[in-house]
């Protein structure tokens, strides 16, 4: 037998309680919850791109992290309910831990096959659109006001000076050193 640090006791007990009780749903819920936090995240970081698309693709991602959270957890309740009935029914009770894992694994995969993309695709337009409803009723910027038109406002009046000074500034090309 090795001795082993503290913390190598540690992760090789946290391996072997993991391995017990693996079950096909906490990966898919693991990646379903960073997925749902983190490409949301990035891709509102992401300046290159348009802001209304930036919105609508992390709205989406957003969305479909937490409709995958949720279907995985119903789903799996409902697979560990049939495995019961299933091991009751055939008493094959001895056999129930095996049986639960086989559904949670096949679960998972109709899940983010046909349930997850069919509730996104039904509802992320409409909850899209009352986001952005409240976005802008919260956000909307007061008018600024004009200018009263019986107003004296007369336009700045350059000088031939200065308009030399401009004009050559911005039509110079690269020049070094010397003055205006």
């Amino acid at each position: 037998m090795t001795n082993l640090t503290p913390f190598q006791q540690k992760f090789k007990n946290l391996c072997l309680r993991l391995g017990k009780s693996n079950n096909a749903v906490y990966g898919a819920l693991t990646i379903a919850a960073s997925k749902g936090i983190l490409r949301p995240t990035f891709t509102m970081m992401d300046k290159k791109q348009e802001k209304k698309s930036r919105t609508y693709t992390a709205f989406r991602e957003g969305l479909t992290g937490a409709v995958a959270f949720i279907s995985y957890l119903i789903t799996n309740a409902g697979v560990n309910k049939l495995a019961a009935k299933i091991a009751q029914k055939t008493n094959n009770l001895n056999k129930l831990p095996q049986m639960k894992a086989t559904l949670s694994l096949i679960s998972v995969s109709l899940t983010a096959l046909f349930v997850i993309p069919g509730i996104c695709n039904y509802a992320t337009k409409p909850l899209l659109d009352e986001f952005q409803k409240h976005l802008h009723k919260k956000y909307t910027p007061t008018p600024k006001t004009k200018p009263d038109i019986n107003q004296n406002v007369q336009p700045p009046v350059f000088t031939s000076l200065q308009y030399g000074r401009i004009y050559n500034n911005f039509n110079s090309g690269l020049r070094i050193g010397g003055g205006l």
